[in-house]
């Protein structure tokens, strides 16, 4: 009797998992972060495009997530960075803390719900 409640306790595990990513799946369908919907890094270049990217927001996960971003860096002559690529960090640099401070508030929002599930 134990192999079979075993074997069911198995199978319900094994559906619960699917059903499970078919939904993260759906839930995906929406997302629009150029970190998880492309395996290549994001590319950089004009920091006002780049703020205007790094503003619209992502229907799933709120600010979106880039993945590695490369910054299409322009030397001046005498080997310092060009103003746009200074701008660039920045706004990488401000994207970042708002997506820790994004993801912290969430993982407080979910303990609170735990804590008053009974």
């Amino acid at each position: 009797m134990s192999a079979k409640l075993s074997s069911l306790r198995k199978r319900l595990a094994t559906l619960e998992q699917q059903w499970a990513d078919r939904a993260r799946l759906e839930e995906l369908a929406d997302c629009n972060c150029p970190g998880i919907k492309s395996a290549v890094a994001f590319l950089a270049v004009c920091p006002r495009k780049f703020e205007e990217e790094i503003n619209t927001m992502c229907p799933v996960h709120g600010l979106r997530r880039f993945g590695k971003i490369v910054i299409m860096n322009f030397v001046k002559p005498d080997g310092t960075a060009g103003e746009w690529a200074i701008k660039l960090h920045q706004l990488i640099e401000s994207h970042n803390l708002r997506l820790a401070q994004h993801s912290q508030t969430g993982i407080a929002a979910e303990e609170d719900d735990e804590s008053k599930e009974p």
